[in-house]
């Protein structure tokens, strides 16, 4: 008995070890296959319109391997269709997990989106490709888009010009520079545009895109009749889409046609039932003082589509526009945003700060920052609120926190650099430089930044001295570099060997206004009163930061 007790014990065992076995080789294969059914169904509510299912689908995929790059692209339409900040994340990602050019450029693409002027995301991100780009036609459309968005039309159209080298059989690029010289003062070059345009307007590919631009064009002239030819020919095209309808409806209102309300009344039927579509049609009304009728359609649209985004948005825009202060506080107050949640806490901060609520306000904008956690596109959207809204202490602390989350975004430091100069604030551009030094510790004009501020605020003098040394040591011809340690040599009270420095610099950098308040320091204390007099009749008052405007006055009274 106890030898066959003994022998089920075993098959028991080995029974349980098979179980096991099975398990753990079976588990990767599960996992796989609901990954797959999680994405596949993803992609059919996408293209149902079924976004919050399609949203669900995705994040699964993405929770059982947060690397599904399709599941990521799948999140990106996302965020795209919903007007969400969260696109730049998600393009971040995916050009992490894909180093590509192509991601790269929709990087940058999704930045010029999500973030207002100077863009620094995509900027960053257009840089970074110069080498690599250079024989990319889509690197030169991007860097195109970036320059027109930043007002340099000269650099717009010689990348487009050199995208259309690239791909000469692209008709894209003939008619991006054709839109161009629309605006030239050349009335020829304006005509052989405009012919250019009249003649992709025929093209299957491009006729819509051409046609836009023909109407555009003919609204900023007010030239109405030929605005509405264009306009008509452009929403009887088969690639036609809602925002062009939009185009037609203004070209309607601003003629006062008749055709206008029905046409609008359509337009709304049409898109009651998609929250994209109801977004963009009531920010069109907004924009056109229409706010209490865009309103009245928002409360018309079914119930369910109210909750999806950006329908809330466009209802915030709305009492924004109204300033309706308590309306728009009671709208955010009843429902959350999930995912946009940040952005809610955001917008009822200004809500409770129109009512003179300060210290709730400020609450509120704080809770709002830790819903955005470390995402790099909420963040960013907060910074273009707060700038918007004029919270300038509360876009310098998102700056900060981005810089210091998002060490590889060098871009946040930048920003407070120009902040901190338009401000004047040499204590900001000290600190700034002093943690830039951690990030680009090879980085020689940011290593003489810091000496110089910290010289002029007579604080961390040992590190910066040491700085100015080492920089001299690598660019002793530098004549920024080389001023700036016969600066420090001047503090050290070593005024002889501090003009002999400044004595080697080339004529022009003599003149240099921006070196000019240093010379005249160290010229004077080296006993050359004459050259310190002339160096200081070249400082530009008008630029200096406080302290500098202290040192001059402080040369003035010793000569």
């Amino acid at each position: 008995m106890p030898r066959l007790l003994s022998r089920a014990l075993i098959l028991v065992a080995v029974a349980g070890l098979l179980g096991t076995g099975f398990w753990f080789l079976g588990r990767p294969a599960y996992s796989q296959h609901k990954e797959t059914r999680s994405l596949k169904q993803a992609r059919e509510y996408l293209a149902k319109g079924d976004y919050p299912n399609a949203s669900l689908s995705a994040r699964q995929a993405l929770f059982i391997n947060p690397s599904n790059i399709d599941a990521c692209l799948v999140m990106a339409e996302l965020c795209q269709i919903a007007h969400a900040p969260q696109l730049l994340d998600w393009r971040r990602k995916i050009a992490e997990l894909s180093p590509t050019l192509e991601n790269k450029v929709l990087l940058a693409s999704a930045a010029l989106r999500t973030q207002g002027p100077p863009f620094p995301v995509a900027a960053e991100t257009v840089e970074g490709l110069k080498a690599d780009g250079q024989n990319y036609a889509p690197y030169h459309t991007i860097s195109a888009e970036l320059a027109l968005k930043t007002r340099r039309p000269d650099l717009a159209a010689d990348h487009f010009g050199q995208a259309a080298k690239l791909e000469p059989g692209n008709q894209h690029h003939q008619l991006n520079l054709s839109v161009l010289r629309l605006q030239s003062t050349n009335r020829t070059q304006v005509a052989e545009a405009r012919a250019v345009l009249e003649t992709l307007g025929q093209s299957t590919n491009l006729g819509a895109v051409a046609l836009r631009w023909l109407v555009a064009d003919r609204v900023d002239q007010k030239d109405w009749p030929a605005a509405e030819t264009y306009s008509k020919q452009l929403i009887n095209q088969a690639g036609a889409n809602l925002d062009d309808r939009l185009l037609h409806l203004g070209v309607l209102r601003s003629t006062q046609k008749p055709d206008f309300d029905p046409f609008l009344h359509e337009l709304r039927q049409q898109s009651s039932t998609n929250a994209a579509s109801i977004y963009a049609v009531t920010i069109w009304m907004v924009s056109r003082g229409m706010v209490e009728q865009a309103l009245q359609w928002l409360a018309s649209t079914p119930a369910k589509i109210q909750s999806e985004q950006p329908v809330p948005l466009a209802f915030v825009d709305c009492y924004l526009a109204k300033k309706d202060w308590a309306r728009l506080q009671a709208f955010l107050e009843a429902n959350q945003w999930a995912d946009q949640e940040f952005l809610r806490l955001a917008f009822l901060s200004r809500a409770v700060a129109g009512q003179n609520d300060s210290l709730g306000a400020d609450g509120l904008w704080r809770a709002a920052v830790r819903a955005a956690g470390d995402r790099l596109g909420p963040l960013s959207r907060l910074i273009s609120l707060a700038a918007g809204w004029g919270k300038t202490e509360a876009r310098e602390d998102l700056l900060w926190q981005i810089a210091q989350k998002f060490p590889r975004e060098r871009w946040a430091y930048r920003e407070l650099d120009r902040t901190y100069q338009a401000a004047k604030n040499t204590r900001g551009l000290n600190k700034v430089y002093a943690a830039m030094m951690h990030s680009e510790p090879n980085n020689l004009q940011v290593l003489n930044n810091f000496a110089s501020t910290s010289f002029l605020l007579k604080q961390s003098l040992p590190t910066a001295h040491q700085v100015a040394l080492e920089n001299y040591r690598l660019q002793p011809a530098n004549p920024i570099i080389s001023s700036t340690y016969a600066y420090s040599l001047h503090l050290q009270r070593r005024h002889n060997e501090a003009a002999h420095i400044v004595s080697q610099l080339a004529p022009r950098d003599q003149e240099n206004p921006a070196l000019a308040l240093y010379l005249a320091a160290i010229y004077l204390h080296a006993g050359q009163t004459n050259q310190a007099r002339r160096c200081l009749s070249l400082v530009p008052e008008t630029e200096l930061l406080a302290e500098e405007k202290a040192l001059a006055e402080e040369i003035r009274k010793v000569m």
